[in-house]
Protein backbone atom coordinates (compact mmCIF):
# COMPACT_ATOMS: atom_id res chain seq x y z
CA UNK A 1 0.00 0.00 0.00
CA UNK A 2 1.29 3.49 -1.19
CA UNK A 3 2.05 5.28 2.45
CA UNK A 4 3.55 2.68 4.12
CA UNK A 5 6.68 2.86 5.17
CA UNK A 6 9.46 0.60 7.11
CA UNK A 7 9.69 1.87 10.71
CA UNK A 8 12.19 0.37 13.43
CA UNK A 9 10.49 -0.75 17.12
CA UNK A 10 12.01 -3.86 18.44
CA UNK A 11 12.93 -5.03 15.23
CA UNK A 12 9.20 -5.16 14.11
CA UNK A 13 8.07 -3.74 10.97
CA UNK A 14 5.16 -0.83 12.19
CA UNK A 15 2.62 1.03 9.89
CA UNK A 16 2.78 4.42 9.16
CA UNK A 17 1.68 6.69 6.28
CA UNK A 18 4.54 8.88 4.12
CA UNK A 19 2.57 12.23 3.98
CA UNK A 20 1.13 13.46 1.12
CA UNK A 21 2.52 16.16 -0.75
CA UNK A 22 -0.46 18.45 -0.16
CA UNK A 23 -1.04 17.38 3.34
CA UNK A 24 0.49 19.28 6.29
CA UNK A 25 0.26 16.97 9.47
CA UNK A 26 2.10 13.56 9.84
CA UNK A 27 0.34 9.85 10.51
CA UNK A 28 0.55 9.88 14.42
CA UNK A 29 -0.34 6.02 14.89
CA UNK A 30 3.56 5.09 15.04
CA UNK A 31 4.51 4.82 18.59
CA UNK A 32 7.66 7.31 18.95
CA UNK A 33 6.16 9.98 16.19
CA UNK A 34 5.59 13.65 17.06
CA UNK A 35 1.42 13.02 17.45
CA UNK A 36 1.63 9.92 19.38
CA UNK A 37 1.46 11.15 22.69
CA UNK A 38 -1.61 13.51 21.30
CA UNK A 39 -3.28 10.58 19.95
CA UNK A 40 -3.02 8.63 23.35
CA UNK A 41 -4.99 11.46 25.29
CA UNK A 42 -7.72 10.51 26.92
CA UNK A 43 -9.91 13.45 24.82
CA UNK A 44 -9.25 15.74 22.42
CA UNK A 45 -10.17 19.66 22.38
CA UNK A 46 -11.97 18.41 18.51
CA UNK A 47 -13.50 15.50 19.74
CA UNK A 48 -15.58 17.79 22.27
CA UNK A 49 -15.99 20.22 18.83
CA UNK A 50 -17.42 16.49 17.24
CA UNK A 51 -19.82 15.74 20.28
CA UNK A 52 -21.07 19.48 20.14
CA UNK A 53 -22.17 18.95 16.54
CA UNK A 54 -23.60 14.88 17.46
CA UNK A 55 -25.63 16.64 20.26
CA UNK A 56 -26.83 19.40 18.47
CA UNK A 57 -28.47 16.81 15.23
CA UNK A 58 -29.48 14.38 17.91
CA UNK A 59 -31.78 17.47 19.39
CA UNK A 60 -32.62 19.03 15.91
CA UNK A 61 -34.19 15.32 14.95
CA UNK A 62 -35.73 14.63 17.72
CA UNK A 63 -37.26 18.78 17.98
CA UNK A 64 -38.58 16.93 13.75
CA UNK A 65 -39.63 14.14 15.60
CA UNK A 66 -41.68 15.63 18.63
CA UNK A 67 -43.49 18.23 15.19
CA UNK A 68 -44.06 15.13 13.41
CA UNK A 69 -46.10 13.44 16.47
CA UNK A 70 -47.69 16.67 17.52
CA UNK A 71 -49.72 15.87 14.09
CA UNK A 72 -52.15 12.86 13.13
CA UNK A 73 -50.27 9.82 12.99
CA UNK A 74 -48.86 9.10 9.15
CA UNK A 75 -50.73 5.95 7.42
CA UNK A 76 -47.82 3.35 7.62
CA UNK A 77 -46.60 2.34 4.38
CA UNK A 78 -45.53 -1.13 5.88
CA UNK A 79 -47.49 -3.73 7.05
CA UNK A 80 -48.48 -7.47 7.69
CA UNK A 81 -47.01 -10.43 10.17
CA UNK A 82 -43.81 -8.54 11.26
CA UNK A 83 -45.54 -4.93 11.26
CA UNK A 84 -48.16 -6.09 13.71
CA UNK A 85 -45.50 -8.46 15.11
CA UNK A 86 -42.93 -5.44 15.90
CA UNK A 87 -45.80 -2.58 16.89
CA UNK A 88 -46.54 -4.88 20.45
CA UNK A 89 -43.02 -3.75 21.62
CA UNK A 90 -43.75 -0.17 21.46
CA UNK A 91 -44.61 1.51 24.49
CA UNK A 92 -47.76 3.70 24.92
CA UNK A 93 -47.63 7.45 26.38
CA UNK A 94 -47.14 10.96 25.00
CA UNK A 95 -43.33 10.77 25.75
CA UNK A 96 -42.58 7.68 24.27
CA UNK A 97 -44.79 8.34 21.18
CA UNK A 98 -43.35 11.57 20.76
CA UNK A 99 -39.60 10.82 21.15
CA UNK A 100 -39.19 7.24 20.76
CA UNK A 101 -42.09 6.00 18.35
CA UNK A 102 -41.99 8.43 15.98
CA UNK A 103 -39.08 6.51 14.78
CA UNK A 104 -40.82 3.62 14.19
CA UNK A 105 -40.04 3.17 10.58
CA UNK A 106 -39.17 1.11 7.24
CA UNK A 107 -36.10 -0.98 7.86
CA UNK A 108 -36.46 -0.44 11.84
CA UNK A 109 -39.73 -2.44 12.11
CA UNK A 110 -38.08 -5.90 10.44
CA UNK A 111 -34.69 -5.11 13.07
CA UNK A 112 -37.34 -4.70 16.12
CA UNK A 113 -38.96 -7.96 15.12
CA UNK A 114 -35.85 -9.93 15.09
CA UNK A 115 -35.00 -8.39 18.16
CA UNK A 116 -37.41 -9.89 19.92
CA UNK A 117 -39.20 -13.07 18.49
CA UNK A 118 -35.95 -14.40 15.90
CA UNK A 119 -35.85 -14.90 12.41
CA UNK A 120 -38.11 -17.36 10.76
CA UNK A 121 -37.45 -18.52 6.73
CA UNK A 122 -41.34 -17.67 5.90
CA UNK A 123 -40.66 -13.52 6.80
CA UNK A 124 -38.15 -11.99 4.61
CA UNK A 125 -36.44 -11.60 7.98
CA UNK A 126 -32.98 -13.79 6.93
CA UNK A 127 -32.09 -9.97 4.59
CA UNK A 128 -30.67 -8.53 7.24
CA UNK A 129 -27.68 -9.25 9.39
CA UNK A 130 -27.98 -10.51 13.25
CA UNK A 131 -25.04 -8.49 15.28
CA UNK A 132 -27.54 -5.74 15.33
CA UNK A 133 -30.97 -7.06 16.73
CA UNK A 134 -28.67 -9.09 19.05
CA UNK A 135 -27.40 -6.32 21.03
CA UNK A 136 -30.91 -4.49 20.75
CA UNK A 137 -31.84 -7.70 22.48
CA UNK A 138 -29.52 -7.59 25.39
CA UNK A 139 -29.99 -3.71 26.27
CA UNK A 140 -33.93 -4.26 25.12
CA UNK A 141 -33.82 -6.90 28.26
CA UNK A 142 -32.15 -4.26 30.26
CA UNK A 143 -34.19 -1.22 28.93
CA UNK A 144 -37.44 -3.07 28.82
CA UNK A 145 -37.99 -0.56 25.14
CA UNK A 146 -36.55 -2.65 22.18
CA UNK A 147 -36.96 0.78 20.03
CA UNK A 148 -35.48 2.48 22.81
CA UNK A 149 -32.52 0.30 22.79
CA UNK A 150 -32.26 0.29 19.02
CA UNK A 151 -32.11 4.36 19.39
CA UNK A 152 -29.41 4.15 21.84
CA UNK A 153 -27.05 1.77 20.49
CA UNK A 154 -26.94 3.60 17.00
CA UNK A 155 -26.60 7.04 18.94
CA UNK A 156 -23.75 5.61 20.53
CA UNK A 157 -22.06 4.17 17.35
CA UNK A 158 -23.19 6.97 15.66
CA UNK A 159 -20.58 9.51 18.45
CA UNK A 160 -18.30 6.63 17.59
CA UNK A 161 -18.24 6.45 14.03
CA UNK A 162 -17.55 10.60 13.87
CA UNK A 163 -15.07 10.30 16.29
CA UNK A 164 -12.80 7.51 14.76
CA UNK A 165 -13.55 8.82 11.25
CA UNK A 166 -12.01 11.91 12.13
CA UNK A 167 -8.91 9.85 13.77
CA UNK A 168 -8.85 8.07 10.34
CA UNK A 169 -9.09 12.03 8.28
CA UNK A 170 -6.28 13.12 10.60
CA UNK A 171 -4.20 9.76 9.86
CA UNK A 172 -4.56 9.88 6.33
CA UNK A 173 -2.22 12.53 6.42
CA UNK A 174 -4.74 15.55 6.57
CA UNK A 175 -4.41 18.71 9.03
CA UNK A 176 -6.82 18.93 11.73
CA UNK A 177 -8.95 21.52 10.35
CA UNK A 178 -9.23 19.30 7.08
CA UNK A 179 -10.05 16.47 9.14
CA UNK A 180 -12.70 18.23 11.09
CA UNK A 181 -13.51 19.73 8.34
CA UNK A 182 -14.43 15.99 6.64
CA UNK A 183 -16.32 15.27 10.11
CA UNK A 184 -18.84 18.46 9.15
CA UNK A 185 -19.34 17.23 5.72
CA UNK A 186 -19.83 13.31 6.81
CA UNK A 187 -22.85 14.65 9.25
CA UNK A 188 -24.16 16.88 7.01
CA UNK A 189 -24.81 14.86 4.07
CA UNK A 190 -27.82 14.97 3.04
CA UNK A 191 -29.10 10.95 4.44
CA UNK A 192 -26.53 11.02 7.56
CA UNK A 193 -30.04 11.05 9.58
CA UNK A 194 -29.71 7.36 9.43
CA UNK A 195 -26.58 7.24 11.25
CA UNK A 196 -29.44 8.54 14.24
CA UNK A 197 -32.12 6.00 13.15
CA UNK A 198 -32.35 2.39 14.45
CA UNK A 199 -30.56 1.13 11.32
CA UNK A 200 -27.30 -0.56 11.18
CA UNK A 201 -25.61 2.33 9.56
CA UNK A 202 -23.96 3.68 11.84
CA UNK A 203 -22.44 0.25 13.74
CA UNK A 204 -21.29 -0.90 10.48
CA UNK A 205 -19.57 2.54 9.71
CA UNK A 206 -18.04 2.64 13.22
CA UNK A 207 -16.37 -0.96 12.94
CA UNK A 208 -15.10 -0.58 9.41
CA UNK A 209 -13.36 2.85 10.83
CA UNK A 210 -12.15 0.99 14.24
CA UNK A 211 -11.14 -2.22 11.82
CA UNK A 212 -9.24 0.52 9.65
CA UNK A 213 -7.12 2.30 12.69
CA UNK A 214 -6.04 -1.00 14.08
CA UNK A 215 -4.94 -1.72 10.20
CA UNK A 216 -3.01 1.16 10.68
CA UNK A 217 -1.60 0.66 13.76
CA UNK A 218 -0.23 -3.16 12.65
CA UNK A 219 -2.44 -4.70 14.95
CA UNK A 220 -4.20 -7.24 12.49
CA UNK A 221 -6.04 -9.24 15.26
CA UNK A 222 -8.03 -6.47 16.02
CA UNK A 223 -8.39 -5.34 12.60
CA UNK A 224 -9.84 -8.60 11.63
CA UNK A 225 -11.50 -9.02 14.71
CA UNK A 226 -13.55 -5.82 14.18
CA UNK A 227 -14.00 -6.45 10.23
CA UNK A 228 -15.83 -9.66 11.28
CA UNK A 229 -18.38 -8.02 13.03
CA UNK A 230 -19.22 -5.60 10.70
CA UNK A 231 -19.98 -8.40 8.19
CA UNK A 232 -22.22 -9.54 10.86
CA UNK A 233 -23.76 -5.89 11.21
CA UNK A 234 -24.04 -5.31 7.02
CA UNK A 235 -22.56 -8.63 4.16
CA UNK A 236 -20.51 -5.73 2.85
CA UNK A 237 -18.18 -6.26 5.74
CA UNK A 238 -17.04 -9.22 4.06
CA UNK A 239 -14.65 -7.05 1.65
CA UNK A 240 -13.04 -5.48 4.38
CA UNK A 241 -10.90 -8.92 3.99
CA UNK A 242 -9.25 -7.70 0.78
CA UNK A 243 -8.83 -4.52 1.81
CA UNK A 244 -6.81 -5.11 4.79
CA UNK A 245 -4.84 -7.96 2.85
CA UNK A 246 -3.99 -5.45 0.36
CA UNK A 247 -3.16 -3.27 3.40
CA UNK A 248 -1.24 -5.68 4.96
CA UNK A 249 1.00 -7.09 2.10
CA UNK A 250 3.14 -4.13 1.86
CA UNK A 251 2.80 -3.22 6.02
CA UNK A 252 4.66 -6.50 6.74
CA UNK A 253 7.75 -6.09 3.83
CA UNK A 254 6.07 -7.87 0.84
CA UNK A 255 6.61 -4.63 -1.04
CA UNK A 256 10.69 -5.02 -0.63
CA UNK A 257 9.92 -7.97 -3.51
CA UNK A 258 9.97 -5.28 -5.79
CA UNK A 259 12.71 -3.12 -5.01
CA UNK A 260 15.68 -5.78 -4.92
CA UNK A 261 18.35 -3.40 -6.89
CA UNK A 262 19.59 -4.86 -10.28
CA UNK A 263 22.56 -5.96 -9.69
CA UNK A 264 25.17 -8.69 -9.24
CA UNK A 265 25.15 -11.34 -12.09
CA UNK A 266 21.87 -12.62 -13.33
CA UNK A 267 21.73 -15.47 -11.18
CA UNK A 268 22.05 -13.46 -7.77
CA UNK A 269 18.88 -11.08 -9.75
CA UNK A 270 16.81 -14.39 -9.87
CA UNK A 271 17.58 -15.80 -6.31
CA UNK A 272 17.03 -12.95 -4.25
CA UNK A 273 13.57 -12.43 -4.80
CA UNK A 274 13.04 -16.07 -3.90
CA UNK A 275 15.14 -16.11 -0.89
CA UNK A 276 13.54 -12.32 0.28
CA UNK A 277 10.03 -13.94 0.02
CA UNK A 278 11.24 -17.49 2.00
CA UNK A 279 12.49 -14.94 4.85
CA UNK A 280 9.47 -12.82 4.72
CA UNK A 281 7.33 -16.26 5.11
CA UNK A 282 9.15 -17.83 7.66
CA UNK A 283 8.97 -14.31 9.65
CA UNK A 284 5.04 -14.37 9.57
CA UNK A 285 4.47 -17.85 9.81
CA UNK A 286 6.51 -17.36 13.44
CA UNK A 287 3.57 -14.54 14.40
CA UNK A 288 0.52 -15.30 12.39
CA UNK A 289 -1.85 -12.72 13.77
CA UNK A 290 -2.16 -12.10 9.86
CA UNK A 291 -4.45 -15.04 9.88
CA UNK A 292 -7.58 -12.79 11.53
CA UNK A 293 -7.48 -11.03 8.24
CA UNK A 294 -9.25 -13.65 7.02
CA UNK A 295 -12.24 -13.67 9.51
CA UNK A 296 -14.67 -11.35 7.48
CA UNK A 297 -14.96 -13.69 4.59
CA UNK A 298 -14.84 -16.77 7.07
CA UNK A 299 -17.56 -15.01 8.95
CA UNK A 300 -19.67 -14.30 5.91
CA UNK A 301 -19.13 -17.90 4.69
CA UNK A 302 -20.02 -19.73 8.05
CA UNK A 303 -23.10 -17.43 8.13
CA UNK A 304 -23.75 -18.59 4.64
CA UNK A 305 -23.21 -22.50 5.49
CA UNK A 306 -25.41 -21.77 8.48
CA UNK A 307 -28.63 -20.82 6.71
CA UNK A 308 -27.92 -23.86 4.46
CA UNK A 309 -27.39 -26.41 6.75
CA UNK A 310 -30.95 -24.88 8.48
CA UNK A 311 -32.29 -25.59 5.71
CA UNK A 312 -33.69 -22.03 5.52
CA UNK A 313 -31.68 -20.93 1.86
CA UNK A 314 -29.79 -18.31 1.55
CA UNK A 315 -29.94 -14.35 1.80
CA UNK A 316 -30.07 -13.96 -2.05
CA UNK A 317 -32.90 -16.15 -2.26
CA UNK A 318 -34.56 -14.26 0.49
CA UNK A 319 -33.91 -10.73 -0.90
CA UNK A 320 -35.60 -12.32 -5.02
CA UNK A 321 -38.53 -14.15 -3.17
CA UNK A 322 -39.85 -11.58 -0.58
CA UNK A 323 -38.73 -8.51 -1.54
CA UNK A 324 -38.40 -8.13 -5.57
CA UNK A 325 -34.56 -8.25 -6.04
CA UNK A 326 -32.61 -10.23 -7.65
CA UNK A 327 -29.19 -10.10 -7.07
CA UNK A 328 -26.44 -9.84 -9.91
CA UNK A 329 -23.05 -9.38 -10.95
CA UNK A 330 -22.14 -5.54 -10.89
CA UNK A 331 -21.27 -5.21 -14.41
CA UNK A 332 -25.38 -6.59 -15.35
CA UNK A 333 -26.43 -3.99 -12.14
CA UNK A 334 -24.87 -1.04 -13.83
CA UNK A 335 -26.59 -1.76 -16.58
CA UNK A 336 -29.92 -2.91 -15.50
CA UNK A 337 -29.37 0.69 -13.21
CA UNK A 338 -28.74 2.28 -17.13
CA UNK A 339 -31.73 0.69 -18.81
CA UNK A 340 -33.39 2.45 -15.60
CA UNK A 341 -32.09 5.65 -16.21
CA UNK A 342 -33.67 5.80 -19.87
CA UNK A 343 -36.97 4.99 -19.29
CA UNK A 344 -39.44 4.71 -16.20
CA UNK A 345 -41.09 7.10 -14.31
CA UNK A 346 -39.44 8.96 -11.67
CA UNK A 347 -39.80 10.54 -7.84
CA UNK A 348 -38.46 13.39 -5.73
CA UNK A 349 -35.94 10.36 -3.94
CA UNK A 350 -34.54 9.36 -7.56
CA UNK A 351 -32.87 12.36 -8.36
CA UNK A 352 -31.27 12.79 -5.08
CA UNK A 353 -30.13 9.59 -5.27
CA UNK A 354 -28.78 10.19 -8.81
CA UNK A 355 -27.22 13.66 -8.16
CA UNK A 356 -25.63 11.77 -4.84
CA UNK A 357 -24.21 8.97 -7.18
CA UNK A 358 -22.70 11.12 -9.83
CA UNK A 359 -20.98 13.93 -6.84
CA UNK A 360 -19.64 10.24 -5.39
CA UNK A 361 -18.60 8.91 -8.81
CA UNK A 362 -16.70 12.06 -9.07
CA UNK A 363 -15.28 11.65 -5.83
CA UNK A 364 -14.13 8.28 -5.95
CA UNK A 365 -12.15 8.69 -8.90
CA UNK A 366 -10.56 12.17 -7.80
CA UNK A 367 -9.40 9.72 -4.80
CA UNK A 368 -7.84 7.76 -6.94
CA UNK A 369 -5.09 10.25 -7.37
CA UNK A 370 -5.37 11.65 -3.83
CA UNK A 371 -6.03 8.99 -1.00
CA UNK A 372 -4.22 5.53 0.02
CA UNK A 373 -4.92 3.11 -2.53
CA UNK A 374 -6.23 0.73 0.63
CA UNK A 375 -9.42 3.47 0.74
CA UNK A 376 -9.87 3.45 -2.91
CA UNK A 377 -9.60 -0.07 -3.67
CA UNK A 378 -13.01 0.13 -0.57
CA UNK A 379 -14.60 2.16 -2.21
CA UNK A 380 -14.80 0.77 -5.71
CA UNK A 381 -14.99 -2.57 -3.95
CA UNK A 382 -18.31 -1.43 -1.90
CA UNK A 383 -19.80 0.22 -5.24
CA UNK A 384 -19.57 -3.00 -6.94
CA UNK A 385 -22.05 -4.33 -4.10
CA UNK A 386 -24.12 -1.92 -4.26
CA UNK A 387 -24.78 -2.79 -7.88
CA UNK A 388 -25.40 -6.38 -7.25
CA UNK A 389 -29.29 -5.65 -6.25
CA UNK A 390 -29.96 -5.79 -9.94
CA UNK A 391 -34.19 -5.39 -9.55
CA UNK A 392 -34.64 -2.42 -7.05
CA UNK A 393 -38.06 -0.99 -7.38
CA UNK A 394 -36.13 2.98 -7.54
CA UNK A 395 -33.47 4.01 -10.10
CA UNK A 396 -30.88 3.82 -7.17
CA UNK A 397 -32.41 2.19 -4.49
CA UNK A 398 -31.46 3.28 -0.94
CA UNK A 399 -27.64 4.32 -2.93
CA UNK A 400 -27.96 7.85 -0.81
CA UNK A 401 -28.27 5.73 2.41
CA UNK A 402 -25.48 2.74 1.51
CA UNK A 403 -22.66 6.28 0.46
CA UNK A 404 -22.41 6.63 3.94
CA UNK A 405 -19.76 4.04 4.51
CA UNK A 406 -18.39 5.22 1.61
CA UNK A 407 -16.15 7.43 4.07
CA UNK A 408 -13.00 8.03 2.39
CA UNK A 409 -15.13 10.06 -0.15
CA UNK A 410 -15.89 12.36 2.64
CA UNK A 411 -11.86 13.05 3.32
CA UNK A 412 -11.83 13.97 -0.61
CA UNK A 413 -14.99 16.20 -0.13
CA UNK A 414 -13.42 18.28 2.77
CA UNK A 415 -9.83 18.71 1.30
CA UNK A 416 -11.59 20.01 -2.21
CA UNK A 417 -13.70 22.15 -0.02
CA UNK A 418 -10.35 23.26 1.48
CA UNK A 419 -8.78 23.88 -1.69
CA UNK A 420 -11.24 25.82 -3.68
CA UNK A 421 -12.55 27.59 -0.26
CA UNK A 422 -9.58 28.41 0.91
CA UNK A 423 -8.44 29.66 -3.03
CA UNK A 424 -11.75 31.98 -3.14
CA UNK A 425 -10.74 33.01 0.38
CA UNK A 426 -14.93 33.15 0.71
CA UNK A 427 -16.30 31.57 3.45
CA UNK A 428 -19.63 32.09 2.32
CA UNK A 429 -19.69 29.15 -0.23
CA UNK A 430 -19.12 27.31 2.46
CA UNK A 431 -22.16 28.19 4.64
CA UNK A 432 -23.94 27.90 1.20
CA UNK A 433 -23.36 24.36 0.59
CA UNK A 434 -23.76 23.64 4.51
CA UNK A 435 -27.20 25.54 4.58
CA UNK A 436 -28.53 23.48 1.30
CA UNK A 437 -26.95 20.26 2.92
CA UNK A 438 -28.72 20.88 6.31
CA UNK A 439 -31.70 22.14 4.62
CA UNK A 440 -32.46 19.16 2.47
CA UNK A 441 -31.87 17.12 5.43
CA UNK A 442 -34.51 18.43 6.96
CA UNK A 443 -36.58 17.68 4.26
CA UNK A 444 -35.48 14.05 4.22
CA UNK A 445 -36.13 13.62 8.09
CA UNK A 446 -39.34 14.36 7.64
CA UNK A 447 -40.45 12.83 4.82
CA UNK A 448 -38.64 9.31 6.80
CA UNK A 449 -41.27 10.41 10.10
CA UNK A 450 -43.82 10.96 7.66
CA UNK A 451 -43.29 7.40 6.40
CA UNK A 452 -42.09 8.48 2.89
CA UNK A 453 -39.82 6.16 1.70
CA UNK A 454 -36.10 8.09 1.52
CA UNK A 455 -33.70 5.15 1.13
Amino acid sequence: MRGYAQAGLAGELIPRLSVPKLAKAEWRGQPGSPGFGESARFWKKEWTTILILFLFFRILYSLLGVLEASGPDPEPLSGGPVYEAAATLLKQGAVSHALVNVWFRWDTVWYLKIAAFGYSPQDGTLAFMPLYPWLVRGLGALTGNYLLAALIISNLACLLALLLFYEVALGEGRDKETALQATFFLILFPSSFFLYTAYTDSLFLALALGAWLFARHGNWLAAGLLAALATLCRLQGALLSIVLLWAYLPACGFERLSKIHHEGTRRKRLISPFVTLNVLCVKKLKKPDWLALFLPALTFAAYTLWLRLTGWGSIPATLETHWGIRTVMPGTGFGLFLQRLVGGQRVFIDYVDLTLFLVMLVLLVVGLFRLDPGLSLYNFLTLCLFFMRGTPPHLLDSFSRYFLTLFPAFIMVAQLATIIIGSLRNRILQMVLWSVSIGLQIFLVMGFLDWRWIA
